[in-house]
């Protein structure tokens, strides 16, 4: 498991506890992009850590520092016992289990954990923010398992991390996974050292599933605008009826996303005034497929600006428990730390995805379906002798199935631990996990649906005519292999697949 790929953009990326956003945790998550942290970052922490030390220094009880945690609250720990204390919760609470977390996954943490305690609720030691960031640069990625939060902290994981930059457990170094310790000091980072309060501060945070969302944030924003070019392609293939996409049809007052969505679908197929062909007997209104398509992936778009508006105020959140005000000298209980926005927000963009997949099945079909495009039937060059693309609508329809089970709300579902005391649960860390595996299904889908619709231009002999299909039509069209003779299809899908996973497009 590589811990840090070659950076592709050399631009620092600079963490001052207010305007992180997706994009940039992307940038140091997977292309290792340096972190720095700002001055004004690193002075909230110091006048937080500040308000800490004077408070203790009063005699204020001062939750997981002088009493325990959890449903072992009313514990009092011992004076000289609370920088003891605070390594003991940490150890206590590192017991991950399942799937070891993908080290660019861990990185997003990082740099969410980083910038949030630049936000200054936490006021943890100095050499604790340094050693975070430091590990960070040098490409060390804690180990820790994926299973273990339940929403309302990602204890288990910040437990592993804040370890391992102590020296404890183990780091992934590149492909090798060697001790924390010799990790940090091969690459000239002290370890870092806990203050009596840092254990809880550290880990009270949501960072682990805050930082996968923008990472999902960015994936799924791509894939949606690649999905938007292989059905723009489809369009020409079915000889749909652009009439679908008038803007005077979707009003940006009426549905913001859909609106969007069409004059993205005009902009693709800029220069195609009308049907491409005669399309038989289609008839005078299109179906669903593209006739709904600019409503239902319009949906997805106005999902996704919810749930990067709720991961932006997130990452750039001091959310601890307590909340040390340092302007007010004051440490303020709270339930910040439960992740129930999140998880709505991520169950809501699901439930988007699945009502878009169906409709790329449906197109699927509809170009497979001789009746309503006037192609051969499947797009089979000889129907009958052969089976042409027929099997690629069960490929289509088996991996919308699977985004379809990834839907249940989990925002519906709650636990409750530690006696009751956290009597409610977000399970935001199983939404984004869900949300991770339908986008992974959700490319298969749209793969299939560009196989098909390169296919049935093919056998129409019809180049696309629209502006914004070129580049797709150029790129799949090196790739695809352009025998028509009934063969495996899968290194095609695969190739597809491929391509939309990395694909970009800019329209002016």
């Amino acid at each position: 498991m590589p811990r840090r790929p070659a950076a592709a953009d050399p631009r620092p990326v600079t963490l001052d506890g207010a305007g992180l956003t997706p994009k940039q945790v992307s940038l140091i998550a997977r292309e290792g992009a340096e972190t720095r942290m700002a001055a004004v970052a690193r002075a909230r922490n110091d006048r937080s850590r500040a308000t800490v030390a004077d408070l203790l220094a009063r005699g204020a009880d001062l939750y997981g520092v002088t009493t325990g945690v959890g449903a072992l609250r009313d514990y009092r720990v011992p004076d000289d016992r609370r920088e003891q204390y605070a390594l003991s919760l940490l150890r206590s609470h590192a017991c991950g289990a399942g799937r070891p977390l993908p080290s660019t996954i861990v990185r997003a943490a990082m740099a969410t954990r980083a910038n949030q305690i630049g936000a200054g609720g936490a006021g943890v030691a100095a050499e604790l923010l340094e050693a975070l960031v430091g590990a960070l640069n040098a490409g060390l990625s804690p180990f820790t398992r994926e299973i273990g939060s339940l929403g309302t902290g990602d204890l288990t994981n910040l437990a592993d991390i804040a370890l391992a930059l102590l020296g404890e457990g183990e780091v992934w170094r590149g492909d090798e996974l060697v001790d924390a310790g010799a990790g940090l000091a091969d690459a000239g980072v002290p370890r870092a050292r806990l203050g009596p309060r840092d254990g809880l501060a550290f880990m009270s945070s949501n960072a682990v599933s805050i930082g996968r969302a923008a990472l999902l944030v960015v994936d799924a924003r791509r894939l949606l605008d690649a999905w938007l070019s292989v059905a723009a392609l489809s369009f020409e293939a079915a000889a749909a009826d652009p009439v679908a996409l008038d803007p005077r049809i979707h009003s940006s007052r009426h549905r913001p996303g859909q609106a969007a969505v069409a004059a993205r679908m005009r902009a693709l197929l800029q220069g195609v005034a009308t049907r491409t062909r005669d399309p038989g007997p289609l008839g005078i209104q299109d179906p669903y497929p593209f006739r709904a398509q600019p409503q239902v992936d319009g949906a997805v778009h106005d999902a996704l600006l919810v749930l990067e508006e709720t991961v932006v105020h997130e990452l750039n959140f001091a959310g601890e428990n307590a909340l040390i005000v340092s302007t007010d000298e004051v440490a303020l209980p709270n339930g910040n730390p439960h992740a129930a926005p999140l998880a709505i927000a991520v169950d809501a963009l699901r439930t988007a995805l699945a009502q878009s997949a169906a409709l790329i099945a449906a197109r699927v079909s509809m170009l497979l379906d001789a009746g309503l495009t006037g192609l051969p039937p499947f797009l089979a060059r000889s129907p009958g002798p052969e089976s042409g693309a027929l099997v690629l609508e069960y490929t289509a329809h088996a991996a919308v199935a699977e985004v379809r089970s990834l839907v249940t709300p989990v925002a519906a579902q709650t636990v409750a631990v530690a006696r009751g005391v956290e009597s409610h649960s977000s399970l935001a860390p199983t939404a984004v996990r869900r949300a991770d595996d339908a986008l992974a299904v959700l490319r298969v889908a749209v793969a299939v649906e560009l196989v098909v619709a390169v296919r049935a231009l093919r056998l129409a002999g019809q180049v696309p005519a629209g502006a914004g299909n070129q580049p797709l039509w150029e790129a799949a069209s090196e790739r695809l292999d352009a025998e028509l003779a009934d063969r495996s299809l899968h290194p095609d899908v695969e190739a597809a697949r491929e391509l939309i996973e990395g694909w970009r497009i800019e329209l002016g």
